[in-house]
């Protein structure tokens, strides 16, 4: 409800793209099939939601908020139990990370990290690079035998997709083939469920020290 599209949107220019056409790089397949009038009907709910929102939305996390942790357990934490250095370093990937990210943004990194971008651009001067640490992988492999491998595009019970190497979107029925995914964020998935509120907020406060 508090996304830029829809509250740019005014009469369901940009919600209907998005509803019509999809966004495989997120997942979320196109609904082409939706007539003008289920359409409409749609934006009105969205956008009346939208409104009750804010009308009983709640004030925003401060950073004074977060700050319950002790820095020196955080540390023991992300280097001993809690599996952290395993795949981060405060003087690599995690450098200078409190000076780019502050409050519920840097908590909600760490709890909940997503695929990103590079801040570098690439060879020649272009336009930065994904990252590859945060990308799930698909491997398919069809009656045939032949196996596909590429970037996971969608995945629900009845549909696995993914982008090969050479662009191609690619998509099949779970009952005709048999599929293996790789989530390289599976630990930050894991740990969700280990983390005491204690050793989330001292593992933040650790965090807030790496400027």
């Amino acid at each position: 409800m508090a996304s830029a599209l829809v509250e740019q949107d005014v009469h369901g220019e940009k919600i209907g793209t998005v509803v019509q056409n999809g966004r495989p790089s997120k997942g979320m397949p196109a609904f082409d099939h939706v007539d003008e009038q289920q359409l409409a009907a749609l934006v009105a709910f969205i956008h009346d939601r939208k409104a009750k929102a804010k009308e009983g939305r709640r004030r925003t996390v401060d950073v004074a908020d977060l700050q319950t942790g002790n820095a020196e357990a955080g540390m023991r934490y992300f280097n001993g139990a809690g599996g952290c250095a395993k795949c981060h370093s405060a003087s690599g990937d995690l450098a200078g990370i409190a000076g780019k990210f502050q409050g519920l943004d840097l908590l909600k990194r760490m709890l909940y990290r997503e695929r990103e971008r590079t801040s570098e651009s690439t060879p020649g001067g272009g336009s930065p690079a994904e990252s590859t640490k945060a990308i799930q992988t698909a491997t398919v492999t069809l009656p045939s035998g032949e196996t596909v491998t590429g970037k996971l595009a969608y995945r629900d019970e009845f549909t696995i997709a993914l982008t090969d190497p050479s662009g191609w979107y690619r998509s099949w029925p779970v009952t005709r083939v048999t599929f293996t995914v790789t989530n390289p964020l599976e630990a930050h998935i894991e740990q969700l469920g280990k983390y005491t509120d204690e050793d989330m907020h001292n593992v933040l406060a650790y965090l807030q020290t790496l400027r």
